[in-house]
């Protein structure tokens, strides 16, 4: 699944939420992430639970499972609109007299605004999504190893794409409290 959204300058939170969960996150994600996370506001509200692979939760001392975060790998990409201008032309003597004043009217008058997709290269990353955090299911938080706003040229109100894949192999079952000792924690 493919989704459009709209970066933007969170609560500056993502360093503290890397901090925290750092050792975690390097054994669940495979790199050492930036101590940071590049915020999106999502077009739609979803729901990554369908495309977690990875999860942050614990168990218990009596034995409940707590998910605190979904991970779900995806793909991201720059979204870019192109303006496209009409050229007039003609073979007229009389017009190319006055070309430079028409070109000018025939440029307010007929110009066309077309949004295309460019063919920018994917950046792979990390959509984090926390339980009960102060986002609802509209936004996601991006993790990479490099900071993406500096990787992708990125700044606030630039629009990105981010591409979904369904997880065949979810983990949104936590392991069983038997073979995790109580009280301890696990990724």
């Amino acid at each position: 699944m493919r989704v459009r959204g709209e970066v933007f300058s969170g609560a500056l939170r993502g360093t503290p939420l890397i901090e925290k969960y750092y050792p975690r996150l390097v054994g669940l994600v495979g790199f050492r992430p930036f101590r940071g996370t590049m915020d999106v506001k999502l077009e739609r509200s979803i729901d990554i639970k369908p495309f977690t692979s990875k999860i942050i939760g614990h168990v218990l001392t009596d034995g409940r499972k707590v998910v605190t975060a979904h991970l779900a790998h995806v793909r991201i990409r720059k979204f870019s609109t192109v303006y496209k201008i009409m050229e007039l032309r003609t073979k007229e003597k009389e017009i190319v007299e006055h070309a430079q004043k028409m070109g000018e009217l025939a440029e307010e008058r007929f110009s066309i605004q077309s949004t295309h997709d460019i063919d920018e290269p994917f950046y792979e990353c990390w959509a984090i999504q926390f339980k009960g955090g102060i986002y609802g299911t509209d936004v996601v938080e991006l993790i990479a190893p490099d900071m993406i706003k500096e990787k992708l040229e990125l700044g606030d109100n630039d629009i990105i794409e981010i591409e979904f894949s369904e997880d065949k192999t979810s983990t949104d079952k936590l392991p069983d409290p038997e073979g995790v000792k109580a009280g301890s924690s696990y990724s």
